[in-house]
Parts: structure tokens; C-alpha cells; sequence
């Protein structure tokens, strides 16, 4: 439904005929204490941008993860923990500690994540994060995780673009992250988008993703 029209308001007249009140005037005092509650939010936390999932077309969103996120990360991270095979349980304890220790807690290392959201009736879901942690001159390391229901869906994708987007213009001069050789589909996902796939020496288990983004 239309609220605003490019028709200039006629206003409401006083009681006493004095003069016009126009709706904009009395609209504003209504308006004011909302605003001085919830002030606009610098970082962009609140700009979403929207998606659609290629094959059961769902709409979903991304941003950029804030510290009211707290509960609804936990929830997606013991949803993944508990569907993950015990040898990736760790992998999912690091991810968790980057994003509550490092990313939530707006340390000053810089630390950034971004989480993608779906609508629903008891308010949002988190379905996919990606976030990464400075480690140096070298540059930072990152993580990327989407629920189950959601990895034939190209939500992966979409969080990791995003978190090299962001990472160019912060100045990041690498991306780097470990995972299991088993682990094709990431794979091929890095590749896809410029990585370079290199052996870890300590364990023939592992790769080791690489991007230089300078």
C-alpha cells in the first residue's frame, strides 16, 4: 500500500480556526522518540543486500554480522555441530571461537563476518556465515559454513564473494583458510573463484586455500 504520494499535503484545520496543522507536522512528534531509540547504525550492519536460491528459489539475505547476532549464531553453530561428523567437530569449534571471541566482540584486529538470513515466522534465521580474522602482514584467515539444507543452493558462494568484496576494499593482501582434503565441494567452490589449492605438509589430510587479493 502507498503511504506517500507527490500530492502536497491540505493539512487539518484547528479547531479554533487559527491556522492549518499539516500531517507532516503532526506526524513527526509521533515519529521522534522511535527515531532517538533506534539511531541509524554506522557499519552498515543493518544493509541488506537479497537473494534467491537457484533451485527452490527461497529468498535470503546478507549482511554484516553485529554483536545483537549473538543468539541467533549460536543457534546456527549448534545446529552444525551436532549434524557434523566427530572429525569436523573442531573445525566447528574454531569457527565459532572467530566469530564470538574475534568478530562479535569488535576486537581492534579488524575481524569481520557476514551471515546469511532467512525470513521466518518467529523472525530471522542464520543459514550460512563467512568471516575472516587478521593474522598479520600475511594476511587473514577465514571460514565459511551453511547449514545443510542450504549447500546444493549456492549460499556459500554468495557469503564468500561477499567477504572478498569486503576484504579488497579493507585492504586485506591474502585470504588463506585449512580444510579437509575430502572436502570437494569447497574445493571446487575456491577454485571456481580464483584460489589456489596447495598441500599442508604436517597433515596429507588437509589443503590449504590461498587468494591473493594485492
Amino acid at each position: 500500500m502507498q503511504v506517500f504520494s507527490n500530492i502536497a499535503p491540505r493539512g487539518v484545520r484547528r479547531q479554533d480556526g487559527s491556522r492549518y496543522a499539516t500531517l507532516t507536522s503532526m506526524q513527526r512528534p509521533a515519529a521522534d522518540p522511535f527515531i532517538a531509540r533506534f539511531p541509524v547504525v554506522s557499519g552498515a550492519w543493518l544493509a541488506r543486500r537479497w537473494y534467491y536460491t537457484p533451485r527452490s528459489r527461497r529468498a535470503y539475505s546478507v549482511r554484516q554480522i553485529s554483536p545483537g547476532d549473538r543468539r541467533l549464531l549460536a543457534e546456527f553453530a549448534l545446529g552444525l555441530t551436532r549434524a557434523a561428523p566427530e572429525r569436523e567437530r573442531a573445525v566447528m569449534q574454531d569457527l565459532t571461537a572467530v566469530l564470538f571471541d574475534r568478530v562479535i566482540s569488535n576486537s581492534a584486529d579488524d575481524a569481520v563476518g557476514f551471515a546469511a538470513l532467512e525470513n521466518t515466522a518467529a523472525g530471522d534465521r542464520v543459514i550460512g556465515v563467512a568471516a575472516y580474522a587478521p593474522t598479520g602482514k600475511e594476511g587473514a584467515e577465514f571460514r565459511v559454513a551453511v547449514a545443510n539444507t542450504y549447500r546444493e543452493e549456492q549460499v556459500g558462494r554468495t557469503l564468500l564473494a561477499t567477504l572478498m568484496r569486503h576484504a579488497r576494499r579493507a585492504g586485506v593482501p591474502r585470504l588463506f583458510a585449512e580444510m579437509f582434503w575430502s572436502n570437494r565441494p569447497m574445493q571446487m567452490l575456491a577454485m571456481s573463484m580464483g584460489f589456489v589449492v596447495e598441500p599442508v605438509a604436517r597433515d596429507r589430510n588437509l589443503r590449504r586455500l590461498v587468494l591473493t587479493l594485492k
